[in-house]
């Protein structure tokens, strides 16, 4: 057999798509077969596709390109793949030219070569020992680099070697490095290797290159960028074997496939009824959930409709009593400190304490009223904290009270002097310790609550007259708002006409362009005791009876303070201005007690002709001492 560096240049043309034909007849070479694995991994090499573990191949070239080209892509996928990478350089490439090619197609080779993921070394120092060729040596580096490899937690070791034109072969004897090759297939036979050899076209005969063939599982040539591929027959019968064995997987699939589906559909049948049951639960659920958004969105839009019907219509003008009541609710707001709200009825107290919770940042839950004077002694309790189910007569199921619904969110408790003493002290540990018990339960209820109060009365005298706890007073009073009557900000009513006559207007379809200057000097000179509420309703009737463009009121339905002296029977808009509040307040209701023969409410009784509501007039008899008995007619 001649040395391969004797053929500079092929004598004749070998076409190499038909060495396949000249290689050992099937089971001559059985010793060189390595077991395939099923764990397949990419070449980088399109021709050559995927191979499993332990695969040795080769490949000859023609030109430097048809060289450097597909060793890169090799190499590329092997450190893609978390393999590490060896790379045997030898002629005519030099350690520049690989490390050079691999910078460019390698994004992150700095980091690859910074973390020894691949190691490039020169074949001379790889492949001899003492200047000759160590088969041992290059078994045993090999191993070596494996264990390392395996060790650092990578798939496995890439070789690039580069045989077939290394000057040492000059020395060395064709048959010992055939050898040589040969035990290469030993050795990684079941390991996590995949050696790759070249050799150059150029130095090589027919007969050196089928050597070389029969010595590799399988070969493949790349001439000037035109690829073949050529197979041993033991590489043919491996894929053979693998087709064959996932023939055999892939009718054991379908064969354990068909049984699972009869399982199934026997699982199916006893599933059916109960996945109707769940579906009609499910539809059941559906609805309650679909109708439970329903009325939530309905209670938003309702809430929001609320707020822009009546947030702050009552709170125009620009007097200096309004604004400083609006400055306290600007810096008490975000806080979430109690707030007790005074003033006389009609005043707009909940206007206010909408206003709070508007501006805090509880205003995305719910404000929640309790109007105290509005329910009977015995059920303010069971009102303002639930109760469980037969706590009392009536009591059928169990019910959440007010500070319930209104967790995380606001409560006003408008009227609070009108509250009984049992339930003042009842509030006051919710108002100490954010708890309370429902009516007939015994299960403690922690509650996150911001407490409005607000009143008409004059709290120091309930408490000097022992109808209202004084340590009740001091919780509720942590930040006190005084809100002024009306006739305390004279200078706001033109406003305050203007906007409610339009308002009205808009609602009666009707186009009042005006308002008439004797009717805005009539409504400065008058007292208003019901306040803004009072001053709503003569508007609102003022507007219905309208005609014209021009918003006037008949003088008749009211008479300034400073009119003339008070008739022998006056009147209700009548009174006389007197000395103190108190006295004309006794001499309003007393008047219209009078007119209404000692009834209260109904649409000719005292409340209506004041226009307050029943239970303000009540609450205002009770602290005067009136007896309105004394105006009844036999």
């Amino acid at each position: 057999m001649s040395s391969p560096q004797s053929h500079l240049k092929p004598e004749h043309e070998i076409k190499l798509s038909d060495a396949a034909s000249l290689v050992q007849p099937p089971g001559s070479e059985s010793k060189h077969a390595t077991p395939m694995t099923a764990e397949m991994r990419k070449t980088g090499v399109d021709v050559v596709g995927t191979m499993p573990w332990g695969t040795h191949f080769c490949l000859f070239y023609e030109t430097l390109t048809d060289l450097l080209e597909p060793l890169v892509s090799y190499c590329k996928a092997g450190l893609e793949s978390q393999e590490f990478c060896m790379w045997a350089v030898a002629a005519p490439l030099t350690w520049e030219d690989v490390t050079h090619a691999l910078k460019r197609a390698v994004p992150d080779f700095d980091r690859y070569l910074n973390d020894q993921s691949i190691e490039i070394v020169l074949a001379n120092d790889w492949f001899l020992q003492n200047g000759r060729f160590d088969l041992k040596k290059v078994t045993d580096g090999w191993n070596e680099k494996l264990a390392r490899a395996s060790a650092r937690g990578y798939a496995g070791l890439r070789v690039t070697g580069v045989s077939g034109d290394s000057v040492w072969l000059e020395k060395q004897d064709w048959k010992n490095f055939c050898g040589y090759e040969d035990s290469i297939n030993q050795s990684i036979v079941n390991q996590r290797l995949i050696v790759l050899c070249t050799y150059p076209l150029a130095a090589f005969g027919a007969e050196d290159i089928l050597d070389v063939v029969r010595t590799h599982q399988f070969a493949v040539t790349n001439r000037r960028g035109t690829w073949d591929v050529l197979e041993t027959a033991g590489h043919k019968q491996a894929k053979a074997e693998i087709k064959r064995l996932n023939e055999e997987l892939e009718q054991r699939v379908v064969d354990r496939t068909s049984q699972l589906t009869a399982v199934n559909k026997e699982l199916t049948k006893e599933v059916l009824e109960r996945q109707r049951a769940e579906d009609e639960l499910a539809k059941a659920f559906e609805e309650i959930k679909r109708l439970k958004d329903r009325l939530h969105d309905e209670n938003v839009v309702l809430r929001e409709q609320i707020d822009q019907v009546f947030m702050f219509e009552e709170m125009v003008g620009s007097s200096p009593a309004l604004k400083t009541v609006l400055s306290s609710v600007v810096r008490v707001a975000p806080t979430d400190s109690t707030v007790l709200i005074t003033g006389e009825t009609g005043t707009g107290k909940e206007l206010i304490a909408r206003a709070i919770h508007k501006g805090s940042q509880r205003a995305g839950q719910a404000f929640v009223t309790v109007n105290c004077a509005s329910i009977p002694s015995s059920l303010i309790a069971s009102e303002l904290f639930g109760h469980e189910k037969g706590a009392f007569t009536g009591a059928l199921q169990r019910r959440q009270g007010r500070f319930e619904l209104a967790h995380s969110g606001t409560i006003f408790l408008d009227e609070i002097g009108e509250l009984p003493a049992e339930t003042q002290i009842a509030l006051l540990r919710v108002l100490q310790e954010r708890q309370f018990e429902r009516v007939g339960g015994s299960r403690v209820i922690s509650t996150d609550v911001r407490i409005i109060a607000a009143t008409n009365r004059d709290l120091g005298a309930a408490i000097a007259s022992g109808t209202f706890r004084p340590d009740l007073f001091y919780r509720l009073n942590v930040f006190p708002i005084q809100v002024p009557a009306l006739r305390d900000r004279v200078e706001d009513i033109p406003l305050l006409v203007e906007y409610l006559v339009d308002r009205y207007a808009k609602e009666a379809g009707k186009r009042i362009r005006s308002v008439s200057k004797n009717t805005l000097d009539l409504f400065q000179g008058y007292l208003w005791p019901g306040n803004i509420r009072e001053l709503q309703n003569v508007v609102e009737r003022a507007v219905v009876l309208c005609d014209g463009e021009t918003f006037c009121v008949d003088p008749s339905w009211l008479m300034p303070a400073s009119s003339s002296p008070m008739p022998s029977k006056p009147t209700t808009q009548t009174i006389p201005l007197v000395a103190g509040l108190a006295e004309r307040e006794r001499a309003l209701i007393e008047n219209a007690l009078d007119e209404a023969e000692g009834l209260v409410s109904g649409p000719t009784g005292a409340a209506a002709k004041l226009g307050i509501p029943r239970q303000t007039l009540e609450s205002k008899i009770r602290k005067l001492g009136i007896n309105r008995h004394r105006f009844r007619t036999s």
